[in-house]
């Protein structure tokens, strides 16, 4: 495979939010999304079995595997109603039989997300809850010792993994410390590289099975970089893959998010370049899109990189049969 024949749409994940956009508005950008040939859909919200009926009509109308996710921290009911939405992980951790518990979730989350077609769970978060003041992690996390997350997020992946979806550990290399939301602008944390050691530990301990990994666009100024990891080859490629040895997908953090910064249509190309395999949530496909195919047209390792990128993100992931379940319905 060379660069000069891979569709750079293929890295490309398109939101659809039907927790916010009519169902014209969702229809239509599902369509669109499907004429660029994007690789997937991340969906936010909705009704468990109108996502269903969502779902199956995008594939049959790309007829091709998709990626198609949703961030599940709390179980497929987080954003899909008529599920079960379940306890953050820190309830979780704090269980009297914690591993059991994990598990449970984990596997309850990938049954009910792979009944209406999502199988790509865009979690657990393996952040540290070591920053009092960080305002997006807290009960997100599993905890404040490395160890335990690490332990406590291996069981969720595995339990999410063996039932046939895709795990998404998330943010690296740790969010923990930031006291700024990425939402926003782009967190610096100034800690240490030693302390930081204790931010990588939970996403090492998961390496060498987890899916897929998302990137956080935060800048760690001990790990060689003042931007955003999400754009750096020292953290993505040099640590995540080479350190760590991560041989799954790596996906970048919504690319509507302030911590990307202005334009996220060339800070995709900085991502593909540093070493992720996703573009996920971009605020314009077609242009995400436009800006990877031109610069892989003039930079031969960029067309290499990408079809790389292509084609890891084609050997999953895994499709599943729809069957929706009912508001109601028990197992």
């Amino acid at each position: 495979m060379t660069g000069s024949c891979v569709d750079p749409a293929r890295v490309v994940i398109e939101a659809l939010r039907l927790d916010r956009w009519s169902p014209g508005e969702v229809e239509a950008r599902a369509d669109r999304g499907l004429e660029l040939g994007v690789g997937g859909f991340i969906l936010f919200g909705g009704e468990a079995e109108r996502v269903g009926r969502l779902v199956e009509r995008v594939r049959e109308g790309a007829g091709r595997p998709l990626w198609i996710g949703a961030d599940l921290e709390r179980g497929a009911g987080q954003q899909l109603r008529g599920l079960t939405e379940l306890p953050p992980p820190a309830a979780l951790a704090a269980h009297p039989d914690p591993e059991t518990a994990v598990a449970q979730a984990g596997r309850t989350t990938a049954e009910e997300a792979l009944s209406v077609g999502i199988n790509w769970v865009i979690a657990p978060v393996l952040d540290l809850d070591v920053e009092p003041d960080n305002p997006i992690i807290a009960t997100r996390s599993f905890g404040s010792d490395p160890r335990r997350v690490g332990e406590l997020g291996g069981r969720w992946i595995d339990a999410c993994q063996s039932a046939g979806a895709v795990a998404c550990a998330k943010h690296f290399p740790g969010h923990g410390r930031t006291t700024e939301d990425s939402h926003i602008g782009l967190p610096i944390i100034e800690a240490r590289a030693p302390l930081l050691e204790q931010d990588l530990a939970p996403f090492a301990a998961v390496a060498d099975r987890v899916g897929s990994v998302m990137a956080a666009h935060v800048a760690y100024p001990a790990l060689g970089s003042g931007r955003a990891a999400t754009v750096s080859p020292g953290i993505v490629t040099g640590l995540l893959r080479g350190r760590l040895g991560f041989e799954g997908v790596i996906s970048t953090d919504a690319m509507i998010m302030g911590g990307i910064g202005r334009n996220d249509a060339e800070a995709a190309v900085e991502a593909l370049a540093a070493g992720c395999d996703l573009m996920c949530y971009p605020a314009d496909a077609g242009a995400t899109i436009e800006a990877l195919g031109r610069a892989a047209a003039d930079d031969p390792a960029l067309a290499t990189r990408l079809a790389d990128a292509v084609g890891r993100v084609g050997r999953r992931p895994r499709r599943s049969r729809l069957s929706v379940r009912r508001a109601g319905d028990r197992r």
